[in-house]
């Protein structure tokens, strides 16, 4: 539900999750993965936006936790550029796609309204 609405958001130019039957691995993915079961991660990348942008975009999250690593009960979000992924050259990080306007949530235990709701505002800024 998230990839989907993450989707249809004008502000959101790219998702990225392994249930989407468009995805370029689709047919791995169905071998791979029980049914609608493809995890709680989905990254995406923000139209137009540069770090400056996502740190802005962050900032105004009042739920989801900003984070340097995911792994919790609660929904996180990193920007892999200057956590994850900070210690490769950005050319080295460009040819594996993760640009500086890539975000990536880990969904927690939340309702999917509240999840939705808080990316909502902050897109909106």
């Amino acid at each position: 539900k998230l990839a989907a609405w993450l989707a249809a958001h004008p502000r959101v130019e790219r998702v990225y999750f392994p249930g989407d039957p468009d995805h370029p691995d689709a047919a791995t993915v169905a071998r791979l993965f029980p049914k609608d079961q493809f995890g709680a991660m989905v990254a995406f990348d923000l139209k137009g936006a540069g770090k400056r942008e996502v740190f802005a975009f962050m900032e105004q999250l009042k739920m989801i936790v900003c984070a340097t690593s995911l792994g919790d009960v609660h929904s996180m979000m990193l920007h892999p550029a200057m956590s994850s992924h900070r210690d490769l050259s950005p050319k080295h990080r460009e040819r594996l796609g993760i640009r500086d306007n890539l975000v990536r949530i880990s969904t927690g235990i939340e309702a999917i309204e509240d999840i939705l709701e808080d990316l909502d505002q902050a897109l909106r800024g």
